[in-house]
């Protein structure tokens, strides 16, 4: 059954009660940009819940460079779904963040465009941007359902995409790939161990995340001594952190994984506000006080929502501060029991890190690293690691960009100039990564 309403393609399944609201957007992008050339839409998938309440995910998807219809996605091509953290932040911004294939510029005063760029992720693979849980981005629900753990949030993913597969058949059997960013080292396991167990028949093929939290336990270690090591900290300061870290280790030991939170996660930004000069926790060469930028995604998107399909009522921001709330317990919680099912089971794995974060830092993950309980472990850690060289945008010759590590189905990449959201500071050799990781790539030079 089909019915146009305004702007909306609204199709009712025949074997499901679930709407799903879709709008091509790919000559709104082409009339903003004429070089685009690829098919993109947006969209709601309404998923249920105990209540069967109005539960809607929003999602924007972008097809490959030079695909310009659904009925050219092949059976070899690689799709990726892109979930941000926080948690509580929209994915969306990472459309206009070199995932995605757009910059935005300000043409007038609130009047704001998109210019198509290079070395965005859409070169080597179809891509979904979901905002999730709900509340967040341009996604919602009515009556608010707080979703507050990683299992529950993966539950609705998995929902979403019988739904969407169901609609998109085009992408049932192409290679299906998660990946994140920083609380996505929660999410992105939670998920992909969720379609595992799920009855769902695609090609899923493996996840990646970077600069993940992901064993909070393990985690709380690497401050201390990471931040010493840079001279942020004084003698002083190592202790008093190193004793604080293990207070919030030993509530997560007797399972007071509130109170962990509290002690050690959000007691980190603490002592970087009070008593680290107030360095970023995203990267050690930036200062919280420094001029911040303005956030032109989040004027882009309010000005076209129409156009993307909202409700009139949403504003977009791009973090929805509540959300944090709902995941305090979840914070504290592990996911590296899902990392090691997923390995295990033989899934793709890649992680990714900027050298100059604080929250998820290298050593931090390096820990959870080499605490893998792998059945291949043993040969990894006895690999070596590889320099690879990129360009970085603006600059003509190759550098030293960072190491990657490779055995069977693990990739490690740490990447030497970037922090937090790698993808931002080093695009280039960002996107190399993913292209070798998604092509099983061994010689990444």
């Amino acid at each position: 059954m089909r019915k146009i309403i305004g702007l909306y393609l609204i199709l009712i399944s025949t074997v499901s009660t679930q709407e799903f609201t879709f709008i091509d957007q790919t000559n709104f992008y082409r009339n903003l940009d004429p070089e685009t050339d690829f098919y993109s839409e947006t969209g709601y998938i309404k998923v249920s819940s105990i209540n069967n309440d109005n539960n809607q995910f929003f999602y924007h998807l972008f097809l490959k460079e030079g695909t310009m219809s659904l009925n050219d996605i092949k059976e070899t091509d690689n799709f990726i779904l892109w979930l941000h953290g926080g948690p509580g932040y929209s994915s969306l911004i990472q459309i206009f963040q070199n995932v995605g294939p757009f910059h935005i510029y300000k043409k007038a005063e609130n009047d704001y465009s998109v210019r198509k760029v290079q070395n965005t992720w859409n070169k080597v693979a179809h891509i979904i941007f979901i905002d999730q849980p709900f509340e967040v981005g341009l996604s919602y629900s009515s009556p608010n359902i707080n979703v507050e753990n990683s299992e529950q949030a993966a539950a609705y993913i998995v929902e979403f995409f019988q739904i969407f597969f169901q609609q998109r058949q085009q992408f049932s059997q192409t290679n299906f790939y998660i990946f994140g960013v920083s609380y996505s080292g929660h999410y992105v396991p939670a998920i992909g161990v969720a379609l595992v167990k799920s009855n769902l028949d695609i090609n899923f093929k493996g996840i990646a995340f970077g600069n993940g939290w992901t064993d909070a336990f393990i985690q709380y270690s690497s401050y201390a001594p990471f931040l010493y090591s840079l001279g942020i900290f004084s003698e002083q300061k190592l202790s008093y952190t190193q004793e604080q870290m293990a207070k919030a280790q030993n509530f997560i030991l007797n399972g007071e994984y509130l109170k962990s939170t509290y002690e050690g996660f959000f007691e980190i930004f603490t002592i970087l506000n009070k008593f680290a000069g107030q360095v970023s926790s995203h990267d050690f060469q930036k200062y919280l006080n420094e001029e911040p930028t303005e956030e032109l995604y989040s004027a882009f998107i309010n000005q076209y929502k129409k156009q993307f399909g909202a409700p009139d009522e949403i504003i977009y921001i791009d973090w929805n501060k509540k959300i944090i709330k709902n995941f305090e317990v979840d914070i504290s919680k592990s996911q590296k029991f899902n990392l090691e099912l997923l390995l295990n089971l033989g899934k793709k794995v890649l992680i990714y890190s900027g050298s100059r974060d604080i929250i998820c830092n290298t050593p931090s993950m390096n820990y959870i690293i080499n605490k893998l309980n792998w059945k291949y472990i043993h040969e990894w850690k006895k690999q070596p690691k590889q320099i690879f060289k990129s360009q970085r945008e603006g600059f003509d010759q190759n550098e030293t960009a960072g190491t990657i590590k490779h055995y069977q189905n693990f990739y490690f990449a740490t990447l030497f100039n970037a922090g937090h959201f790698a993808q931002n500071d080093l695009p280039i050799a960002t996107l190399k990564i993913v292209t070798h990781f998604l092509n099983d790539d061994q010689n990444w030079d």
